[in-house]
């Protein structure tokens, strides 16, 4: 079940054939290190180390980290940013290269920061369901500056969370369509708000991405 919280912000779109650099492709849970496939990048890519930790506080769960290599676009490069929300936290961090087959460093997880930003966000998490309905509101604190709703579901495990997040993970977040070898599909919906959101309100906008 974490593994789906950590598994909503290890984004990356599905890789076509291109005329660019040629990358390895792999995950590993619990892990800093995995080795895959190579895969040629679409133009205009990168290769990607991305490192996503998440830390739980509900009982009997104590969280799980996911490492990733593969294609991606620019724009999801070199990016830093976490979520809180009422049962944990997620971060998350990216580095990228632009040779054939290279690799990077490990990604460094942005700091844990306690002092309140000013924003408030409705929250709440569910592992059980694609939507939770807010009952509290919660601090937000250092640069997560934004209100954030996310839902998925990976194989038809569903997972939901609402609370503060860094406008780095929303715009990470897009609309994308991947998959990942024998890992399983994730339907993940997202969106993001400059104040908390109504404690009524859904959302549901349904993209397809890769664990």
């Amino acid at each position: 079940m974490a593994m789906t919280l950590a598994g909503l912000l290890v984004l990356f779109a599905l890789v076509p054939s291109g005329f660019s650099i040629s990358c390895f492709k792999c995950i590993s849970y619990n892990g800093a290190f995995c080795i895959g496939n190579p895969e040629t990048c679409p133009s205009g890519y990168s290769c990607i180390t991305a490192m996503t930790v998440s830390t739980l506080t509900s009982p009997g769960d104590t969280g799980i980290s996911v490492f990733v290599r593969g294609c991606v676009p620019s724009n999801q490069c070199d990016v830093t940013g976490s979520v809180t929300f009422t049962g944990g936290n997620v971060k998350t961090a990216t580095l990228c290269c632009d040779t054939d087959y290279c690799t990077t460093a490990l990604p460094t997880l942005p700091a844990t920061d306690t002092k309140s930003n000013g924003l408030t966000c409705s929250t709440c998490f569910s592992l059980t369901s694609e939507s939770c309905s807010p009952s509290n509101i919660l601090n937000c604190t250092g640069s997560e500056t934004k209100c954030g709703r996310l839902s998925s579901s990976i194989t038809g495990s569903p997972s939901s969370f609402l609370g503060c997040i860094t406008p780095s993970v929303c715009d990470l977040l897009g609309n994308q369509q991947a998959s990942f070898g024998l890992n399983g599909n994730v339907n993940l919906a997202t969106i993001c708000s400059n104040g908390s959101f109504y404690l009524n309100t859904l959302f549901h906008l349904f993209a397809l991405i890769f664990l």
